[in-house]
């Protein structure tokens, strides 16, 4: 990570949408988060016709051996002119010289929370409205990514920014994306241990989309759960963790997911099946047996759900986090299931007795139309 930075107060910068050129002047300028290879604030940015932005820029150095960077921008560009309201919108870009290193700075709309934060702050305990709430605008998002055949490669709920006070969710941080991955050969060793899908743990090269659609079930369980679905303390030990829910994959599965063969046959042949802790098919999620709540990988914390609309989403959950990658079950199949119908149907009340304002019966219609011509739906408001 670079040495922290003061943020200029003016600084000329390029609109995302037209690459038209501008000057934003910037205030209360405070330092959020840092990564390994960028630094991440937040504050107000006060345009030319002196309009005032709540912002987030990050600020990325760029390796000269890879161009990630670049292609981040690149994605949240073709992202920005559909502007769908479950993605993060990229306002500008700005390029600074600081000696020998080039600063790239990347300007985002501001949300005032990461689903992380959220979770935290509800000691991680949320009722089923919430938890369909979010996981449908999660898997939309992802649907619409998917789409456009980009691949996001790190889902996961400090990605993902929320509004306590709207339940509007949107993906975030592209900085490990690419698009269309699977046409050429990539790293496996891709997307934050407990959201990584299968293929990459058992070393596949080759892969789609999908792999997003596993990060996203994983959360989904983790809403239900109250704490990380499959907890694994390693790569290893994360495909134990995942053998020990949904069995070994078959020979066909295997093969459906690209594994590498070394690999793979290392870390099957290394499995030693324990029936004791055994989460097979997730009816741990429901039936908490005395020895279940004693071991971490198998408690449920979440004691907000219903054990009838925990086998509801368990049964959903189930379609999701399979090996096979194409029989994931995402995009409007998902989007229309009967699970999610109480988010349209009538007016079901949030955790903070508020209606849900941030999804409407349209949301729903252009789902059904094959939601391809969004555009303008990134305010944080109801239609």
């Amino acid at each position: 990570m670079r040495e922290q930075s003061k943020t200029d107060d003016r600084i000329h910068v390029q609109k995302s949408d037209d690459d038209t050129s501008t000057i934003l002047s910037l205030t209360n300028m405070n330092f959020l988060a840092c990564g390994a290879f960028s630094n991440v604030y937040s504050g107000t940015a006060i345009t030319e016709t002196n309009q005032q932005l709540s912002i987030v820029i990050k600020k990325v150095w760029p390796s000269k051996k890879h161009s990630q960077q670049s292609n981040e921008i690149e994605i949240l560009k073709m992202l920005g002119r559909l502007k769908h309201k479950n993605i993060v919108f990229l306002l500008y870009t700005y390029t600074k010289h600081h000696g020998d290193n080039i600063c790239m700075g990347l300007i985002f709309e501001s949300m005032p929370f990461n689903l992380q934060q959220f979770l935290r702050n509800q000691t991680r305990k949320i009722d089923i409205i919430e938890v369909k709430l979010i996981t449908w605008q999660l898997f939309r998002g992802q649907a619409h990514i998917q789409r456009m055949d980009i691949c996001h490669r790190d889902i996961k709920p400090q990605n993902l920014l929320y509004n306590p006070e709207t339940g509007l969710l949107k993906i975030t941080d592209f900085g490990s994306s690419l698009y269309q991955p699977v046409d050429h050969p990539q790293r496996s060793y891709q997307v934050t241990r407990y959201y990584r899908p299968p293929e990459l743990i058992l070393g596949a090269k080759r892969y789609g989309c999908e792999i997003d659609i596993w990060s996203c079930g994983c959360v989904f369980g983790e809403l239900l759960k109250g704490r990380v679905f499959f907890a694994g303390h390693s790569s290893v030990h994360q495909a134990d963790v995942i053998f020990d829910a949904i069995g070994l994959p078959t020979s066909e599965e295997k093969k459906a997911m690209q594994v590498d063969k070394k690999i793979s046959e290392t870390i099957i042949n290394a499995y030693e099946s324990d029936t004791s802790h055994s989460t097979e098919k997730f009816t741990y999620m429901y039936e908490q047996t005395e020895l279940q709540q004693e071991r971490s990988q198998s408690r449920v914390k979440n004691d907000r759900i219903s054990t009838a609309d925990m086998k509801k989403a368990t049964a959903l959950l189930r379609r999701i986090l399979v090996y096979t990658p194409k029989l994931r079950m995402t995009g409007q199949k998902l989007l229309t299931h009967k699970f999610f119908s109480e988010l349209f149907t009538g007016t079901p009340l949030r955790f903070n007795g508020r209606p849900i304002p941030c999804l409407t019966k349209k949301d729903l219609e252009k789902v059904n139309k094959g939601d391809v011509t969004l555009t303008n739906e990134s305010k944080d408001t109801q239609e």
